[in-house]
């Protein structure tokens, strides 16, 4: 039962949705259903927060049924009159699906919203920016921080389309695999739950788990943008660039080494990532080659659900505060402006809009040396950026302000 507890507020409000069915279906009475709500509340009242309890019973679903006997006497006899586990679990993980999306969307807004601030403080940080881990062209600090806003903030997008999706059926009374031969009236229990109408198909209903899969498909993505933002953290931070004023509080020092100064909160954010991924893999793995109808395979998406979703809000969270603290050393920025002629391209553009077909600008700037004041060049440069969604810093402005209209926290 300890794998199910974490979907008890989600148990409690089905029972009392398909309490509402049972009532309408002429098998609860009035008092009846007055005892289950009496019992239902007194259910959340001492269970709600706390640790499972100790108990026999085989799930979650068994144990509220045996405490509503004890709470509401025949009427909790009858609560599971037209239903099984298997259209509940379906319900009740659909339920979560939609709520820990809800909460992935809100933690993915609140990293947008801090990146487009950070963009907005270091819209003007110049340093070169990569292609192949080399030194490619001149950008910005807030350029490169604003790559992660536009990324969250297309997940976010991707999560609202996901939840619009799952709110639109209902799996309860799909029963065990073909519905029930008492009339119960399924669209009760889709408005009760907050769903648009009741499933399509009751063998579609209870034997798939498409929403949990797309619900740790959105937090793969969220942990690959969070491995690559930990990764280029760590880069900036080696020895050579020191570009990064690394949070102190989110690193350590070395046990032997007191010259070093390590960033502890990348790496395990960078590794608790795989368990993200890994979670993933796995619920591919258990839906692969399933028949049709409900199989106690299933069963084992649960705990699996619940892990990665605490995981990346957690992760999430950390990102987030890190990025607030997190500064540039704008000295050992402007050191490194002076290799690998970033300003190249810029150069070579440059005699384009004189003229020069592009293929003859190429040839000339690629066997003309940089200059001395390459490392100036390279500064004023970014200015000279014309394309939307460019590293110039007025298009980094301006795309940091229209994210922060449109981000949902």
């Amino acid at each position: 039962m300890a794998d199910d507890w974490f979907l008890l507020p989600f148990e409690l409000k089905l029972q009392r949705a398909h309490a509402r069915a049972l009532l309408a279906a002429g098998i609860l009475s009035e008092g009846e259903l007055a005892d289950l709500r009496d019992g239902l509340a007194r259910l959340e009242e001492q269970y709600t927060d706390c640790e499972c309890p100790e108990s026999d019973a085989e799930d979650l679903h068994t144990w509220v049924e045996s405490e509503l006997v004890e709470l509401a006497g025949q009427a909790g006899r009858k609560i599971h009159t037209a239903r099984s586990r298997n259209d509940q679990v379906a319900t009740l993980l659909k339920l979560y699906a939609i709520d820990a999306g809800a909460r992935l969307s809100r933690a993915t807004g609140k990293l947008v919203r801090t990146c487009c601030i950070r963009a907005k403080d270091w819209a003007h940080m110049v340093f070169p920016v990569q292609t192949h881990c080399q030194f490619a062209a001149p950008g910005t600090v807030g350029f490169w921080v604003l790559r992660y806003a536009a990324a969250f903030e297309r997940l976010g997008d991707q999560l609202e389309s996901c939840l619009t999706q799952w709110r639109r059926y209902c799996p309860l009374g799909s029963g065990a695999v073909a519905g029930s031969s008492i009339p119960i009236d399924r669209t009760i229990q889709a408005a009760e739950l907050g769903f648009d109408g009741p499933s399509l198909n009751a063998l579609d209903s209870t034997g798939t788990r498409d929403e949990c899969l797309q619900l740790l498909s959105s937090a793969t993505q969220a942990a690959l943008h969070l491995q690559s933002f930990a990764t280029d953290v760590i880069a900036f931070s080696q020895t050579p660039f020191g570009w990064t004023v690394y949070p102190a509080g989110f690193g350590t020092g070395s046990s032997m080494m007191p010259n070093k100064a390590n960033p502890d909160a990348m790496e395990l954010l960078r590794g608790q990532c795989c368990d993200i991924m890994a979670a993933h893999a796995q619920a591919v793995l258990l839906l692969k080659g399933l028949p049709s109808g409900y199989n106690r395979d299933l069963q084992c998406i649960k705990p699996l659900l619940h892990r990665a979703i605490d995981n990346i809000l957690g992760l999430c969270s950390m990102a987030d505060a890190f990025l607030q603290e997190l500064d540039f050393d704008t000295a050992r920025l402007a050191d490194s402006l002076k290799l690998g002629d970033i300003s190249a391209t810029l150069r070579m553009e440059e005699q384009v809009l004189q003229g020069t077909p592009l293929r003859d600008a190429h040839r000339a700037v690629a066997v003309t040396p940089a200059s001395g004041d390459s490392c100036d060049s390279a500064l004023h440069s970014v200015d000279a950026y014309q394309t939307a969604g460019s590293a110039s810093p007025a298009e980094t402005l301006r795309i940091a302000d229209e994210l922060l209209q449109r981000v949902r926290v």
